[in-house]
């Protein structure tokens, strides 16, 4: 239900729900300490607790930074894997141009088949984080196609190996695209990253300060400070949902090259 509310709606809403409903938690928090712990008693120990609440702060800080950048790692991975993906597509289309007509057409075909699965019907259940399988059948069919080339010389024979290789290379960064379809955080590192955002927000509790005013404002400043970051990692934890995801563009980008071709070899060839 929250997955579904995060990733259905743009970034900034959720994104600001999230950081206002820590924050109001966090102060709420302090406000009830405030008035079960006198202030008298904090500010008696507000140099152990500082000097505490220094390295609780630093390990919180280091392993959030870490998942930080090991979400965000992932998630230019997986971009990099759907742009390869795109590269080795067009590549199929522009080796088939080397062969004859009758030949060559077939594999044209099927390859622009693919892409269009792709964008048309698995980037839409990408999207809501399942693992799609529509594009299997035509990758098949491309496979099949370069199979019964039959290559008639030399020249031909290079273009098929070719083809294949790169019929290779398409296929292994598809199944690295539908691997990370499902690739997040393990529930456990969310336990962890909460629990350590409690623990470092709650600490700030222990500190007595003669302006209760202020220390609502710290409180609230470390609240934000940690809301902020935990919501760049939602919002990257799932590369293909959400605002921040990863798009088709480079399949339809490959598709309008091809158009232009297309376009090109009927200006040439009236």
């Amino acid at each position: 239900m929250v997955t579904e509310f995060i990733y259905a709606n743009p970034t900034w809403l959720w994104g600001a729900t999230l950081v206002a409903i820590f924050t109001a938690v966090s102060c709420g928090g302090l406000l009830l300490f405030h008035r079960l712990v006198h202030v008298d008693l904090r500010r008696a120990h507000n140099d152990l607790a500082g000097f505490i609440f220094a390295v609780v702060g630093v390990i919180y800080a280091v392993l959030l930074a870490f998942i930080a950048i090991a979400t965000w790692e992932s998630f230019t991975k997986a971009s990099d894997i759907v742009e390869n993906e795109s590269d080795f597509a067009g590549a199929i289309y522009l080796d088939a141009r080397g062969l004859p007509q009758a030949k060559g057409q077939a594999i044209r075909d099927a390859v622009a088949r693919y892409v269009s699965v792709v964008i048309e019907q698995e980037w839409p259940q990408q999207r809501t984080g399942r693992i799609p399988d529509q594009g299997w059948k035509p990758l098949q069919e491309l496979n099949r196609a370069i199979a019964t080339l039959q290559p008639q010389n030399a020249g031909e024979a290079v273009i098929q190996a070719e083809l294949f290789k790169t019929w290779n290379e398409l296929y292994l960064t598809r199944s690295s695209r539908l691997s990370a379809v499902d690739g997040h955080i393990p529930d456990v590192l969310w336990w962890i990253i909460l629990c350590g955002a409690a623990i470092t927000t709650g600490y700030t509790f222990l500190f007595g300060f003669e302006s209760f005013g202020m220390h609502l404002a710290m409180t609230a400043t470390v609240a934000v400070s940690l809301a902020l970051v935990i919501v760049l990692i939602i919002a990257v934890d799932w590369p293909f949902r959400g605002d921040v995801s990863i798009s088709s563009d480079p399949f339809i980008a490959t598709q309008r090259s091809w158009a232009a071709m297309a376009v090109n070899d009927s200006a040439a060839h009236p």
